[in-house]
């Protein structure tokens, strides 16, 4: 499958770009990060161990500040402006680490199939970036040419141990429900709090085939597409995204709801009086079937895996939990169209408590200790590093002008995390429904699409879903040929 004769380590510094307003200057090559063995004992207890090794080489990077970050972050820290992995000294790094682990048969060093899981899962999602576009450059540029030649250095020894760690599919099928296991745990509360909305949960019966949570699909592709929106600067796509709705007065009342939204044949838009602004000409359309105060939306993120046939599997593996609760549901009106989307101002700091914002992530590091079957939950004021799904291109740790450069990197690098997701989801009720339909991006007097036709589904065929697009995704199709090889 992988023929190291073909491939040359090289003295070329290669990068991908960005294409912002801004130009930016670069960082100079970083130091080897200083961390604590514990820092790098992720796979083994040995921090030399080869794949404490190769996750480094992959996922950890250096600050301006000289402090390591990445370490157990659900996705590696690469944009489409990223030079990490193509410039010489990181591209000489990871491809020497990827060659030792072909040539030593890395994957007989660990058996357990959960962290062969995690470790192929973190490579796929490196190659997915390899396999993305490119744009502008933070000074000093490189060429097309020398873009390529990194690339094609990488590609291949990336794809060999992607498929070298690959489980059968009947191991796949048995790797643990880490959800099932959080829950069994008794680290967090079984179900929201009203008298504490800020407290995270973890519905005991989330997936229940009869219970009050009702799993939705779509008859014509996954759900929750704008996760999936691969085609711009987020290329971390290689999840099965499962979606769950929860009215308040249980199962056949939530079944009855989507029935009434599949119905619903009046325009989804109406015009919007003195706005003030062009490209909000239009809002919902009041009528719409509303979403009740207590109605909760819960998106589950569980990883695919490539089986050992070279087929996308979907697995049991959480990656992530985002859950939403409607505390208030005020009218569709000029006057809360504004508040949801006028940042800063005392009307769209009141509109943060319409919903209740909760949101748990895959820890490595908790997963392999068995702990809390590895979610975390994310901290109300928690930040991290602008994430490529919201279209942002460019590299944090390589661009001294991606912020204020009178504030601290971290500071200048980092957005709250709840901030994200009320970015997308903040009008009120169905309106930030965005499986349903993205209102948020359709107010302007654009032609608009009809919305998904949603559904009760069962878990399997959403994931099923999930994997038949993931297969026609070019990507893939690239990953699939090297894995032939």
């Amino acid at each position: 499958m992988y023929h190291s004769h073909a491939l040359r380590l090289s003295a070329f510094c290669l990068v991908a770009g960005a294409a912002l307003v801004c130009y930016f200057a670069s960082l100079g090559p970083a130091e080897s990060p200083a961390k604590t063995s514990s820092e790098r004992s992720l796979y083994d207890a040995d921090p030399e161990h080869l794949w404490n090794r190769l996750h480094e080489a992959m996922f950890v990077r250096v600050g301006p500040d000289g402090r390591a970050y990445g370490q157990d972050r659900l996705e590696p820290l690469l944009w489409a402006g990223s030079k990490h992995l193509l410039e010489e000294h990181s591209n000489k790094r990871a491809v020497a680490v990827l060659e030792e682990f072909l040539k030593n048969r890395g994957e007989r060093l660990i058996e357990d199939p959960v962290k062969r899981a995690v470790l192929q899962r973190d490579l796929w999602l490196v190659f997915n970036w390899l396999e993305g576009g490119r744009a502008n450059f933070a000074e000093p540029g490189l060429t097309p040419e020398e873009v390529d030649a990194a690339r094609d250095r990488l590609r291949r020894p990336l794809a060999a141990v992607i498929g070298r760690l690959a489980l059968a599919p009947d191991r796949i099928e048995k790797l643990p429900d880490n959800y099932a296991a959080a829950v069994a745990s008794g680290e967090f509360p079984k179900q929201f709090d009203p008298e504490h909305p800020g407290k995270p949960f973890l519905p005991v019966d989330l997936f229940k085939a009869d219970g009050p949570w009702v799993c939705v699909g779509r008859p014509d592709g996954p759900v929750a597409p704008e996760h999936l929106r691969d085609t711009g600067t987020s290329v971390f796509t290689n999840s099965a995204f499962l979606l769950f709705l929860r009215l308040p007065a249980g199962r056949a009342a939530t079944v009855d709801y989507l029935k009434r939204l599949r119905s619903f044949d009046q325009p989804l838009r109406v015009e919007a009086k003195e706005t003030g602004n062009d490209a909000e000409k239009y809002l919902p359309n009041p009528k719409l079937p509303p979403f009740l105060v207590g109605t909760q939306v819960a998106l589950v993120r569980r990883a695919l895996l490539i089986a050992s046939t070279n087929t996308p599997t979907a697995t049991a593996l959480t990656e992530s939990i985002q859950l939403r609760v409607y505390r208030e549901v005020p009218g569709m009106t000029v006057q809360t169209l504004n508040a949801a989307l006028a940042g800063g101002t005392e009307a769209n700091r009141r509109a943060h408590s319409w919903q209740s914002f909760q949101e748990f992530r895959l820890s490595r590091s908790l997963l392999f200790a068995d702990r809390a079957g590895g979610l975390r939950a994310v901290g109300p004021d928690e930040v991290d590093f602008h994430n490529p799904f919201f279209r942002y291109y460019h590299d944090e740790f390589e661009n001294r002008k991606s912020g204020p450069t009178d504030r601290p990197f971290l500071e200048r690098s980092q957005s709250p995390v709840k901030e994200d997701c009320f970015a997308c989801h903040s009008l009120p009720g169905v309106s930030s429904f965005n499986s349903y339909f993205n209102f948020r991006g359709n107010l302007n007097g654009n032609p608009v699409a009809r919305p998904f036709s949603l559904a009760e589904m069962p878990v399997s065929e959403v994931a099923g879903a999930a994997v038949k697009w993931k297969e026609g995704r070019p990507n893939w199709t690239a990953l699939r040929k090297l894995l032939a090889e």
